[in-house]
């Protein structure tokens, strides 16, 4: 464990500031939100980080708000706020499962949604954004781009202001699914999301899962998975098709927290179970949620 190296911290007092800085003498500075994953790995891995600019104090980007059909997200809104978002009722218990299964509570009071979708492709947030169809805003001083939260190339000179996704209408529930070693504070070895919308005679009227590491390190959709359901009945011979699709169309990388073989056999049980919790949400939508 290497010492904190000194730094110079850059506080701006708004989105513009923060921007125009990055844009001029703060080239190559590293963004500092919450710092979960910033902070350990300069101590970990001895990153020479010359500037910091510390984005925690912008205020009017932590929000959870809905405008019209659309689900909008600040950046900076940590990962606590988003679980006990009001406006985020039973439909996306994909969101309520990050309080099982991101960190410690110390963690989600600090860790941001920007900060965890610039951390990675495979991560939480990117995984469940992915089968939401969701997609990040990000800004310079030159204006304003969108772009997958997957995909997201960041420019040293960009922030994420935003993350939106269209409102979930109908008959429909999500979940999220994270499997790791070391309970509730190791990284993932495999998260897959399911979203499961039915019509009232229980045809799937549409589906959407996604899965980390779906080709290499990187997330995807398992669209061979998602047809063997989409416009049938929801019944245990159309989801085990689907679930052979999982395994044998997912491609992952492995490493020493799981092999391709095993990350295919546990996205595949991963799958499963989040497809049971989406019907049994469904089947039962006036009872008790299971979130």
């Amino acid at each position: 464990m290497h010492e904190l190296p000194e730094f110079e911290v850059y506080a701006p007092s708004s989105l513009g500031e923060a921007l125009t800085y990055l844009s001029g003498e703060g080239r190559g500075a590293r963004l500092l939100a919450g710092g979960t994953s910033l902070i350990p790995d300069m101590r970990k891995e001895g990153i020479r980080v010359r500037r910091v600019v510390d984005l925690s104090g912008l205020s009017n980007l932590r929000y959870v708000r809905r405008t019209q059909n659309t689900i909008r997200i600040g950046s900076l809104t940590t990962i606590r706020e988003l679980t006990e978002a009001k406006i985020l009722d039973d439909r996306y218990c994909c969101f309520k499962r990050l309080e099982h299964s991101f960190g410690f509570v110390t963690t989600r009071n600090m860790a941001t949604v920007g900060g965890n979708l610039a951390a990675g492709a495979d991560g939480d947030l990117a995984v469940i954004l992915l089968a939401l169809e969701g997609r990040a805003i990000i800004r310079n001083a030159k204006g304003e781009r969108t772009a997958e939260p997957t995909n997201l190339a960041l420019a040293e000179d960009e922030v994420i202001v935003e993350v939106q996704f269209a409102d979930l209408k109908g008959l429909v529930s999500t979940w999220f699914n994270k499997f790791e070693k070391r309970n509730e504070n190791g990284k993932a070895g495999i998260t897959t999301t399911t979203v499961l919308k039915l019509k009232n005679n229980r045809i799937v009227e549409d589906v959407r899962i996604a899965v980390s590491r779906a080709r290499g390190k990187e997330s995807g959709r398992v669209p061979g998975a998602e047809s063997e359901l989409r416009g049938r009945t929801a019944d245990a011979e159309s989801i085990g098709r689907a679930l052979d699709k999982v395994e044998s169309e997912i491609d992952p990388a492995g490493d020493y927290r799981g092999s391709p073989r095993f990350r295919r056999r546990v996205a595949r049980a991963m799958v499963k179970e989040g497809l049971a919790k989406c019907l049994e949400e469904l089947d039962h939508e006036r009872g008790a949620s299971q979130c």
